[in-house]
């Protein structure tokens, strides 16, 4: 089906259902950033592939909202349909609801799946909508009867995590989770993010190709602990596991009626952001707790042997990206072809051979020339392109191990670089550096450390729209909360936390920079003034010089990117061959005025 043929099926689906307008996201039942195939509903009717976008259409119009990280795809995507772009990071662009507000009027009808919309999403706008005396249908799915080859629930298989690299056991999880439900007076506790699971039960999925975490609830209370998931995806290993760790074990679909059977006073904690609406209606006759994601809050502090481990992986993973680097240039010298997807598969075989590899962490963003300021750019056959001496490269990529989970941005020349490309790289490294050498008071928001990142790029009159970073999962999903650098956020940094920081500059149709380093909260200090963290830096991968001018850096910064560049030489060479020690070398080479 063609998208304006999809979009014919969807209102003669409205008009036959009575309903005015139709919200479709990509959205799962545990509001996933990334979803199994079956829940891609927005991308198998606008085209547009990612982990952001919402189409919503009424009798005579279709919008799509995205933010900037896609909007170039986005236009792609949309190009020759009727669907009309809204750019949602920009100033002055009409929300999903005001507009609905302005095209719809009162008595008008506007349906979402409740079964897959978040409860934070669909209160409000449920509620915005109730102003204009327009109703909510959230009991229909608007794809589900004109996507007639929609892909089936997945059933993958799961896989145990032992103990040793966990560094602690489910048993000791479960223990330390209730003591915080009875700190917040938490009688019940809905896990509803499925990577809370994963960590509570030590275990990894299999259900979506690259991400893994299974669709799977967990119900916890004082004295029992349930663990929703379809049984055919537990070996009896796995079921030996849990059930000896106090679980019990039930189907996927149960969880509702279990929360309907809940007494009315008990205190029970859904966390709106990873709950669904109908899902959320089922528990909404209890006295409900307003509280943070209390498992989200453990799991993001992460445990010293998930650091060591994680230490561990990032110099085998910055030893491959190296073999990967020298392996590009010595084809691309010896007149050999590589192409955007040549190189990415290449990466991954690079990374295919350090002990412990699952899967890629995400899909490669693989950006030579114009596709590198496609933020989100997922290289296919359609859009594969080559790559030659000339330009400069943009990769962003990283592995899913047994041991850790990496995410590393470089920007690497193919030829002489331009001075502005010179420029805008070295503004992108002043930005990396200025936050990962901060100190700052542990009441510090992550609002205020996103500033000091962003302050040297605004002195030049450029920016990014983009987030400055996100927390990272311990084998487990790329991007984590609680915390992340963005303007709008009120999280703190806590110590042991696990996050990147990744500022950039992108110029639309020209060329991409970014630049991304792994960094471990730590101590720096306790002073009369309270406690102070600062970063351990994790990643260790060559940061290029030949795009570098010095005239734009201080004498402190230069001394930085000397000194890590030494460290990557030191850390690296023991695990590479003679010449790509050399070539390590000459890359790392030190830098001055």
């Amino acid at each position: 089906m063609t998208t304006a043929e999809k979009l014919a099926s969807l209102r003669a689906w409205m008009e036959k259902n009575s309903v005015n307008a139709a919200i479709i996201p990509n959205a799962d039942p545990h509001n996933n950033e990334y979803q199994a195939p079956r829940w891609l509903s927005r991308q198998w009717l606008s085209g547009l592939k990612g982990s952001n976008g919402t189409v919503v259409v009424t009798a005579e119009k279709a919008g799509l909202w995205t933010d900037s990280r896609y909007y170039e795809a986005a236009e792609e995507a949309l190009a020759g349909s009727e669907i009309k772009l809204f750019r949602a990071s920009d100033p002055g662009v009409d929300s999903i609801i005001d507009w609905l507000k302005s095209e719809l009027k009162a008595g008008d009808v506007v349906s979402f799946s409740g079964n897959d919309i978040s409860e934070a999403d669909a209160s409000s706008w449920v509620s915005s909508l109730k102003v204009a005396d327009i109703s909510a249908n959230t009991e229909l799915d608007p794809v589900d009867e004109i996507w007639t080859d929609r892909p089936a629930e997945p059933c993958g298989k799961l896989d145990l995590v032992a103990e040793e690299l966990t560094g602690q056991s489910t048993e000791e999880k479960l223990k330390d989770l209730r003591a915080l439900m009875q700190k917040k007076g938490v009688q019940v506790y809905l896990l509803g993010r499925t990577d809370e699971s994963n960590w509570l039960l030590n275990f990894r999925g299999t259900d979506m190709e690259n991400h893994p975490t299974p669709y799977c609830y967990t119900l916890v209370s004082a004295d029992e602990a349930i663990f929703f998931i379809d049984e055919g995806k537990l070996s009896d290993e796995a079921k030996r596991k849990f059930t000896a760790a106090g679980f019990t074990i039930r189907g996927y679909g149960e969880v509702a009626s279990v929360l309907e059977e809940l007494d009315k006073d008990t205190r029970l904690l859904m966390v709106p952001r990873y709950t669904n609406h109908n899902l959320y209606k089922a528990g909404s006759h209890c006295f409900l707790i307003k509280e943070r994601a209390l498992a989200t809050d453990l799991k993001g502090v992460k445990n010293e042997v998930e650091m060591e481990n994680t230490r561990k992986v990032m110099i085998e993973d910055g030893a491959a990206m190296v073999r990967f680097y020298f392996w590009m240039y010595s084809e691309l010298q010896a007149g050999r072809k590589v192409t955007e997807l040549s190189a990415s598969k290449k990466l991954l075989e690079c990374r295919q051979a350090i002990s412990g590899f699952r899967h890629v962490s995400f899909d490669s963003i693989m950006g030579y020339k114009a596709h590198g300021a496609l933020n989100h750019y997922s290289v296919d056959e359609n859009s594969d392109v080559e790559v030659t001496l000339d330009g400069i490269f943009l990769i962003d990529s990283g592995g899913n191990f047994e041991n850790g989970t990496s995410d590393t941005t470089r920007v690497i020349p193919m030829g002489t670089p331009t001075q502005e490309q010179k420029i805008d790289y070295t503004l992108v490294l002043k930005c990396l550096i200025e936050l990962i050498t901060a100190e700052f008071p542990e009441d510090a928001t992550c609002a205020q450390l996103d500033g000091i990142c962003r302050r040297p790029m605004w002195q030049h009159h450029r920016l990014y729209r983009h987030g400055t970073g996100h927390g990272v999962g311990y084998g487990l999903e790329v991007h984590e909360g609680p915390q992340n650098f963005s303007g709008l956020t009120t999280e703190r940094m806590y110590e042991g936390m696990l996050s990147t920081i990744e500022p950039g500059i992108y110029r639309s149709g020209e060329y991409g920079i970014r630049i991304e380093n792994m960094v471990h909260t730590v101590k720096s200090a306790d002073t009369p003034f309270g406690k102070f963290f600062k970063f351990e830096n994790l990643t260790f991968c060559p940061i290029n010089v030949d795009l570098v001018d010095t005239a734009y850096m201080d004498d402190c910064h230069i001394e930085w990117l000397n000194d890590y560049n030494a460290q990557v030489v030191e850390k690296l060479s023991p695990l590479l061959n003679e010449d790509e020690v050399s070539w390590l070398k000459h890359e790392c080479r030190p830098v001055g005025k």
